[in-house]
């Protein structure tokens, strides 16, 4: 086992970020790279940490970023129709939802190590602790963290083999919750994200990201139009494209050939996690990586998928390469702590043959 693997692909992944952040927006760049070195500080300080005692902590994780999303709804200044910063002395904002994936899951595996979900009271117990940061973070709106989220916490309880005659109340609410969020949750902006996809008529509307996208994606064809060269994101016929399209940014730069090595690097960095989580020892090590390989993975689909314009934009944006400290946080720690299961791998291993 590697296990200079995952840090390795991390540093590639952000170097590529800063490479295609300099090019179609260069005053972010230095302010990802600050991000990057911040994070890559909690990185190895979290693999130092024994995955043991990161669960003992969960609890307290959990309160802190159940109190940052309250703060949120009630501080937070309303900016497109959503509130989800904390502002920090003007010098950067903190994004609670973010960080509420790592959290939970950290908490709810921790709680629930040895219980099993297959009983239903604590599988609603399960479910109201899912909630709270659940609501919290639909209410700001943030659907596209929302849906993150709630994947995490699925995997979860897929793992833990719950009885599918439980499920079907759960598919229930989910449904009803769908259906309430759309009519009262919901800004029109994000209606009009899925409406757009299922019919995509509006071409200076909402449409219109979704065709600049693929427009931009398509250009790139193999080899891409180099660094700095890129027509739709210079000049902003490409909207965000630091964030949800900036896979499409990078592709228009760096052409199929770039793009296929960005998606081999993932699946390096999901296939390493994968195999953490078939090597582990705990079941709590198990499904905490697990997790992490699956969100990951559908959060990479998803990003790529609305980029080239076979899924609806969600605002769910393309891992280590979009533009964002508390999503660079959030992710670095999570990955950190997948290092601190490898590494106590490693040393059960070394143990074992000593």
């Amino acid at each position: 086992m590697k296990y200079w693997l995952v840090p390795l692909v991390i540093l590639i992944l952000c170097l590529l970020s800063i490479l295609t952040l300099s090019s179609i927006a260069p005053t972010l760049a230095p302010k990802q790279l600050i991000f990057f070195m911040v994070g890559f500080g909690i990185f190895f300080l979290i693999s130092r940490i024994p995955f043991r005692r990161l669960l003992k902590l969960s609890s307290i994780f959990y309160i802190v970023n159940i109190a940052l999303l309250v703060t949120v709804l009630i501080l937070a200044p309303i900016t497109r129709g959503t509130s989800r910063w904390i502002d920090v002395g003007g010098l950067f904002a903190i994004q609670p939802s973010q960080l509420a994936i790592p959290t939970t899951s950290l908490f709810l595996i921790n709680l629930f190590k040895n219980k099993s979900l297959t009983n239903i009271k604590n599988l609603f117990l399960f479910l109201f602790y899912t909630a709270i940061p659940g609501l919290l973070i639909l209410i700001e709106p943030d659907l596209g963290t929302t849906v993150v989220y709630l994947v995490s916490v699925a995997v979860i309880i897929f793992l833990s083999k719950t009885k599918i005659r439980h499920l079907v109340p759960l598919i229930f609410l989910g449904i009803v919750g769908i259906i309430f969020s759309w009519n009262f949750v919901f800004q029109p902006y994000q209606k009009s994200r899925i409406t757009s996809f299922i019919s995509p008529t509006d071409n200076q509307g909402t449409s219109y990201n979704a065709q600049q996208s693929l427009i931009a994606a398509g250009s790139g064809k193999l080899t891409g139009k180099g660094l700095g060269q890129g027509i739709q994101s210079h000049l902003r016929f490409l909207p965000e494209r630091q964030t949800d399209f900036v896979f499409a940014s990078f592709a228009e730069e760096f052409g199929f050939i770039g793009s296929a090595l960005l998606i081999f690097l993932y699946f390096v960095l999901v296939n390493t996690t994968i195999s953490a989580a078939e090597k582990a020892h705990e079941t709590t090590e198990k499904y905490f990586c697990y997790a992490v390989a699956i969100m990951t993975t559908f959060q990479i689909g998803v990003n790529i998928g609305m980029n080239i314009g076979i899924l609806p934009i969600t605002g769910i944006t393309l891992p280590f390469i979009s533009y964002g400290g508390s999503s660079i946080l959030s992710l670095i720690s999570m990955f950190g702590i997948i290092q601190s299961i490898r590494i106590n791998q490693k040393q059960k291993v070394s143990l074992h043959l000593s």
